[in-house]
């Protein structure tokens, strides 16, 4: 069994090696994600004047939203984990003339500011990630001002979630079946159990914890958009890049056959489902 340092590691060696594709996706996981950063946004309060933590931003979501909504006079601090990552959004934020945005690497489990230092802290889909959520959650819980909001999204469970699952199914098929989904260890899934994000926060001394399912569709004109969106970025790459070209279209043919059920007018339409948390400190 892995440390939690070497899993720690492990999560960091991955988003590196995922950070250039995320940020030449961001237009799409915009739009894919827009319902989920807006929930955030509102739960969170979010006002002119106000000091909000970001953690896990990614390539600028939630932090850029949040960044014009507590304009003027409000200040969005973004922070990752992977240096490519919080680079991809600090540029971002130049184009977009957002002066208010602070960028710097920080570990979820050790946020190195002081306590009380923030009016709200967003994560959207990234405690799942930690190998310890607890630490994270306490972390984010010393930060926050008293009577300030946490909002998360993580997903739930695989069956919720055909998007994530129909390129493991074809690897199945093609004889490369995935392990079963450990809900353990850091991923996608560490916290879809149902009660888990619950007992997460409230097992760090957050009050009034709501969770709210935010059931959307994503959508895919043609197997080929498809695999470019799930095959070749997240856990799946490595994966893929050991494949010849062949087996690659082979595994296409097969992810075709997989997704006829979700055929809707030639679109491919696949349910995904955040779990969508706010919590009061």
């Amino acid at each position: 069994m892995p440390t939690k340092a070497e899993l720690k590691d492990q999560q960091r060696r991955q988003w590196t090696g995922n950070a250039p594709g995320w940020d030449a996706m961001h237009e799409r996981l915009e739009r894919e994600t827009a319902g989920v950063t807006a929930w955030l946004c509102r739960e969170a309060g979010l006002a002119p004047g106000m000091r909000v933590l970001d953690l896990a931003c990614g390539s600028g979501h939630p932090a850029l939203d949040a960044a014009r909504l507590v304009a003027p006079g409000g200040t969005v601090v973004a922070t990752d984990l992977v240096p490519e990552m919080v680079e991809a959004l600090k540029r971002r934020a130049e184009a977009a003339g957002l002066t208010n945005v602070e960028t710097r690497v920080v570990d979820a489990e050790a946020i190195d500011y002081a306590d009380g230092s923030f009016d709200a802290v967003s994560c959207r889909f990234g405690i799942m990630f930690c190998p310890q959520p607890n630490v994270a959650v306490a972390e984010v819980r010393r930060v926050l001002k008293p009577g300030g909001r946490f909002v998360i999204s993580v997903w739930d469970e695989p069956e919720r979630n055909p998007a994530f699952t129909v390129v493991g199914e074809a690897l199945s098929r093609f004889g490369r079946p995935q392990a079963p989904v450990d809900f353990e260890v850091p991923g996608v899934y560490q916290l879809a159990p149902p009660g888990k994000l619950q007992r997460l926060l409230e097992g760090a001394g957050f009050e009034t914890v709501r969770i709210d399912p935010l059931p959307m569709v994503w959508e895919f004109d043609s197997i080929d958009q498809l695999w470019e969106r799930q095959a070749t970025r997240g856990p799946l790459r490595t994966v893929v890049e050991e494949l010849s070209a062949g087996d690659i279209e082979h595994l296409k043919a097969l992810l075709g056959m997989v997704v006829e059920p979700f055929l809707v007018d030639s679109m491919i339409r696949l349910p995904v489902t955040p779990l969508c948390a706010v919590a009061t400190k």
